[in-house]
């Protein structure tokens, strides 16, 4: 698209970036709040066609195209809301998607970004979703399309357990202990010792990227520092390892990391910022709020793990400062969307809802604990005592 187009394009949604701005603000109940965020994946969907949902929708582009990663790990997210309120749309949603998912897989049993490039991350995150189905949806599975994408990885992996080849910007990662992870529930499903040892192998190269102090190495998506997105991601990938391995290891390194950002979150920065350098000072000030919807879901996970109330306080505080930057409009393109970054205008996802954001936002919804919540009167102050350092 030209510069001219784009600029016509642009001022053409001028009104919808108004509206978003303006209508936030608003703090209701989980599920209305929950049902908001799912509707707007409903909508997202819609815009995507053919069943994968759209990437996101862009406050000046609009609608992008579907992205199958994300639509790959929206699945489980659709079906836990279809249990939680007996719509049946949602769950019709997650079967158009793992359909649509079937049709773009590779011959190779491995998918591809948006480029058309085949990524161990992307087929990883959709392996979670075929895990899911198998497990809680087996009408909806294709268990032959589990075994192709999990081969594959194992086929990529180096020796050390990481993946380097068809890895974003060809560099190791350690938020890819979420492909980890992934692997360890194939191998389980598909019986296959291989596949679930290349998962743990994994686990375990990325607990040797965890330095003293517990922040990890190789965190970004390049050399710049990372967003708190992939720095929770390494979270929870060791936290999904555990769960499904047992191995203690994996928990100790998630939680020592968790604990050093509840410190930052307790003695300074009240919510936390979008990116940090490996000492845990602040490098950009403002918010990434789809790695604050992933820090709320683990922070009620670690409440679950470690039987420590204080995580559920501050999962809740999180998710009420969340409540109330989600937009809430007649305009359904935006409605119940949650922005990448506050300001609008912030480094993660400029000006944009991503659906992934959508997605963990509504998995902390559903895994809130009934008494998690703060008094509405201390929830609509947690915005306004925010401040950058």
């Amino acid at each position: 698209m030209s510069s001219h187009a784009k600029w016509l394009v642009a001022v053409k949604h001028i009104p919808v970036l108004m509206r978003a701005t303006m209508q936030i603000g608003h703090c209701y109940s989980d599920d209305v709040h929950m049902i908001a965020a799912a509707d707007w994946l409903l909508a997202a969907q819609r815009a995507g066609g053919g069943g994968g949902y759209a990437h996101s929708f862009h406050l000046l582009y609009g609608w992008q195209p579907p992205y199958p990663e994300t639509t790959g790990y929206i699945l489980p997210t659709l079906l836990r809301v279809h249990r939680h309120t007996g719509n049946a749309l949602y769950r019709e949603s997650a079967a158009r998607a793992a359909k649509w998912l079937m049709g773009v897989q590779r011959d190779d049993g491995a998918f591809a970004d948006l480029q058309g490039r085949p990524q161990v991350f992307d087929t990883g995150q959709i392996l979670i979703g075929l895990n899911d189905l198998v497990e809680c949806a087996p009408d909806l599975a294709d268990i032959d399309a589990l075994r192709r994408a999990a081969e594959w990885l194992v086929r990529v992996q180096e020796r050390d357990g990481s993946f380097v080849r068809y890895a974003y910007n060809g560099i190791p990662h350690a938020y890819y202990s979420r492909v980890g992870a992934a692997l360890t529930v194939a191998g389980r499903l598909l019986g296959d010792r291989v596949v679930r040892d290349a998962g743990i192998a994994n686990l375990r190269w990325t607990l040797s990227l965890q330095q003293g102090n517990g922040f990890f190495r190789r965190l970004s998506f390049d050399d710049t520092p990372p967003f708190l997105h992939t720095m929770v991601y390494v979270i929870e990938g060791l936290l999904d390892g555990y769960a499904e391995t047992n191995d203690h290891s994996f928990y100790q390194a998630a939680l020592s990391f968790a604990l050093m950002l509840r410190a930052v979150v307790e003695q300074r920065d009240i919510i936390l910022r979008s990116q940090y350098y490996e000492d845990y000072s602040v490098a950009n000030g403002e918010k990434c709020l789809t790695g604050l919807a992933q820090w709320a879901g683990i922070s009620f996970r670690l409440a679950r793990f470690s039987g420590d109330d204080d995580w559920n306080r501050l999962g809740a505080e999180t998710l009420t400062f969340l409540k109330t930057r989600q937009i809430m409009s007649r305009d359904r393109r935006i409605n119940g969307g949650l922005l990448g970054s506050a300001p609008i205008n912030g480094k993660y996802m400029r000006a944009a809802i991503p659906n992934w954001g959508q997605k963990f936002f509504i998995d902390a919804l559903l895994s809130a604990p009934p008494n998690a919540h703060p008094d509405q009167a201390d929830a609509v102050r947690v915005p306004i005592l925010t401040r950058a350092p």
